[in-house]
């Protein structure tokens, strides 16, 4: 019996080039995801619309609503402040109006509060505003919405 004399060439792939990639990926990955900041909810219930239930509720509430206008104002020497407005009074120092709304809270605590922020407010301050909200242990806070025209 004759032995062949052509042998299959096996190819000899390495897994070295592949193992590189991998961890070039991986460090790429572990880099990039570092300097993200940590992003959080707001604890919110947002109403669905125009739905409207069959048998509506009616809770009588003493006060009706707390309307918080939030909305820039030029200042001396700055560019601009936020000014919440509540009740026909301008707040633009944040310790006043959490007195008036620690105040407020004591009194009626199950009131809405209801959040009207203007355009150019930062997202910063309606944070603010908001905590104080919460930590006055006010029971429902909102967003307002303007709906308009498309």
């Amino acid at each position: 019996m004759r032995i062949p004399t052509r042998r299959h060439e096996v190819e000899n792939t390495s897994m070295t080039p592949m193992i590189d990639v991998i961890f070039q990926l991986l460090i790429f990955f572990v880099c990039a995801s570092a300097g993200q900041t940590v992003e959080s909810l707001l604890p919110t219930e947002l109403a669905a619309g125009a739905v409207e239930a069959a048998n509506p509720v009616i809770v009588e509430r003493p006060f009706g609503e707390v309307w918080l206008r939030l909305h820039r104002r030029a200042a001396e020497g700055t560019d601009s402040v936020t000014v919440v407005e509540l009740n026909d009074r301008e707040y633009s120092d944040e310790p006043s109006l959490r007195t008036t709304l620690l105040a407020l809270a004591e009194t009626t605590p199950d009131i809405p509060v209801i959040l009207e922020i203007d355009g150019p407010v930062p997202l910063g301050d309606v944070v603010r505003i908001y905590d104080a909200c919460q930590s006055a242990q006010f029971r429902q806070v909102s967003f307002a919405t303007k709906l308009g025209k498309k």
